[in-house]
């Protein structure tokens, strides 16, 4: 009908959905000059019905070009497109959980129309030796073959294959046109069936051994591995494959019993098996917990079919007697096109996704929590490590004001009497450190160590770090800050370390121990005390010789007694400020030695009050968990 025609070309594009002028407003360049020149008559002329119709359906129908009629973009995203955006966030902030190759087949599912999504299949066959897999094979070439033709070329290159390489086979209505081989690792084959056209099926068959563990079987059946070779050596590389759907392939009594050995607990929809096994009634088969082919007697019905077309009764019988219907029927459920929704395959695998995303993540929380736990030490030991250290500092206390003791009553510390200085005052500096290295906290020092290993050994803290920091507890190198040179500007003036060779064999500089001492100081209050007296008697001593000679009615008695005054004056003040500096020294050793074990003791009380194991990766997880809400609840929305 030509109106029809006409209003179908000047309404809205089928494609786009955008309004299109209409066919009268589109004038050529050449018609307009051939309408100018025409004069137009006096008589109007009447028009056919026609075209007053045709042009007042042309005007009806061309939409308003005004403002208010343009359509506004939808600001709500679709839930389809909102569900793969929270899939992108799982990716990326649960990677450790998630299984990527299944979560790429799901992303690539939800960028297809809605309805046309692709869905692959896994024919698994189990690994015996080869006869699964060529009963897979079988299988595969029955349930997509087509008995009105002849047999294909795909046919004899997928059931004669020798090799035992994995087959992909994406059924089209353009697969005898489009028959392909593939590249080396995957052969890839083209073929169009019938009955599978328009599901947009890609079926993988290959041999694999699933693990008989409930955890790892689902992983293995829905993320198959491919046994790729890589180099003419015969090294194989794994290739993971993930599917929507897989079928356990077996054959004969070893294959159910080796079907028989997997979880049960499966959905049959998703995570299906067959056996190739000859039983005899509809019932016997329905009894069993598998679902059970006879590839021999299918394949002879298709042969017998192909034959003649008069044997098609013998064909059916032959078909619906090997149980091929029942697997037909379980590869079409679910994989017809649909308009507008989502294919049930697709939603499952993302459902499945999810789910082994939160176990995964739940399992490491407790592994991390178990971790924890045994990692914790128990208020009994915290308790026992308390009380040590409660004795460690009561022995301490004690040896520092016994040894002590003992030390400054002994007879080294007897030699640095205030008359021995004359010729012991270049030993007061070996002296006081020899005491203090026999006296000072030895045996405490033994214990404290003992019992860091112990603490260290408990887990409450691996090795105490810190450190008891006194004012006058250890010397501290402060390194030297060197400037580092400019450009213009002078070198540095040279110092004796540059002008030395160094050299492997010279001795190391001596670390000095760490006394919390002043022996410098004491060393050096010694011999200024003796040049003191020294000089002293000298000068009393000169002074009485002077009077002596200059006078002639000053006795030798009267110089005798200023010069013994001016000694015994001396000396009386040497005796006075060296024993008052022992006496000092005596009791800075021993409140330095109460200020360490103090400061140890504070340090390890904090170290068991406060040093407890925590758990480590609580914001990773709790990221994952939240991008594992999300999906969820965008998964619930898109259904």
């Amino acid at each position: 009908m030509p109106p029809r025609l006409l209003r179908l070309a000047s309404g809205r594009s089928s494609i786009i959905g955008l309004p299109i002028p209409a066919r009268s407003q589109h004038v050529c360049l050449i018609c307009s000059v051939a309408r100018a020149s025409i004069r137009p008559s006096k008589r109007p002329r009447t028009k056919p019905l026609g075209q007053i119709r045709i042009r007042a359906r042309n005007q009806s129908t061309v939409p308003s070009t005004s403002p208010t009629d343009v359509p506004t973009s939808r600001t709500s995203i679709d839930p389809r497109t909102n569900l793969r955006n929270a899939l992108a966030d799982l990716q990326q902030d649960a990677s450790g959980f998630v299984n990527i190759s299944r979560l790429q087949l799901a992303i690539r599912g939800l960028e297809q129309e809605p309805g046309q999504e692709s869905i692959r299949i896994g024919i698994l066959g189990l690994a015996d030796g080869g006869s699964s897999l060529l009963r897979a094979k079988q299988l595969l070439r029955l349930l997509v073959v087509d008995p009105l033709k002849t047999e294909e070329e795909w046919e004899r290159i997928l059931v004669d294959d020798q090799q035992g390489r994995p087959v992909l086979i994406k059924v089209g209505p353009n697969g005898a046109d489009d028959t392909g081989y593939g590249s080396r690792l995957v052969q890839e084959l083209h073929v169009s069936s019938p009955i599978l056209n328009g599901h947009k099926l890609e079926l993988l068959v290959l041999e694999m051994d699933p693990p008989g563990e409930e955890g790892r079987f689902t992983d293995a059946v829905m993320v198959p591995t491919m046994e790729i070779p890589t180099s003419s050596t015969g090294r194989y590389t794994p290739v993971t494959t993930p599917v929507h759907k897989s079928l356990i392939v077996a054959d004969g009594v070893l294959g159910a019993a080796s079907v028989l050995n997997y979880p049960s607990d499966v959905d049959q929809e998703i995570i299906g098996s067959a056996v190739n096994l000859h039983v005899g009634t509809a019932e016997e088969r329905a009894a069993l917990p598998f679902r059970t082919v006879d590839t021999g007697l299918g394949t002879e019905a298709l042969q017998t079919f192909r034959q003649s077309v008069d044997n098609a009764l013998d064909y059916e019988k032959g078909w619906f007697s090997s149980g091929l219907p029942e697997i037909q029927e379980w590869i079409k459920s679910g994989t017809a096109p649909t308009e507008g929704t989502t294919k049930p395959p697709v939603l499952k695998l993302v459902e499945s996704l999810i789910q082994s995303t939160s176990i995964a993540i739940r399992a490491e929380q407790a592994r991390r929590l178990n971790a924890a736990l045994e990692a914790k030490v128990s208020s009994s030991d915290l308790q026992n490590l308390r009380q040590e250290l409660s004795r460690w500092a009561e022995r301490a206390h004690t040896e520092l004001r016994d040894q002590l003791d003992i030390a400054f009553e002994g007879r080294r510390w007897r030699k640095l009497g205030w008359w021995k200085l004359f010729w012991r005052v270049d030993d007061v500096s070996m002296i006081s450190t020899d005491i203090l290295q026999q006296r000072f906290l030895a045996e405490a020092e033994k214990e404290v160590i003992f019992l860091s290993g112990r603490i260290a050994e408990s887990g409450v803290a691996e090795e105490l770090s810190s450190q008891v920091e006194t004012k006058n507890w250890a010397y501290k190198s402060v390194p030297k800050e060197q400037a580092e040179a400019q450009f213009g500007s002078e070198p540095p003036p040279p110092v004796l370390r540059d002008l030395i060779e160094l050299r492997d064999h010279l001795p190391s500089r001596t670390k000095l121990p760490p006394w919390p001492l002043h022996i410098p100081a004491l060393q050096a209050l010694a011999q200024k005390l003796v040049l003191q007296t020294l000089s002293t008697s000298s000068l009393a001593s000169v002074f009485a010789g002077l009077m002596y000679v200059s006078s002639v009615s000053t006795g030798l008695y009267e110089c005798g007694a200023v010069a013994a005054l001016g000694i015994v004056w001396s000396l009386r003040r040497m005796q006075g400020k060296w024993e008052t500096a022992r006496r000092f020294w005596e009791g800075e050793v021993r409140e330095e030695g109460r200020k360490a074990v103090r400061g140890v003791e504070g340090v390890v009380s904090d170290v068991l009050v406060t040093s407890q194991p925590r758990l480590e990766g609580d914001a990773e997880l709790q990221r994952a968990s939240e991008a594992v809400d999300r999906a969820e609840t965008a998964l619930a929305a898109s259904k």
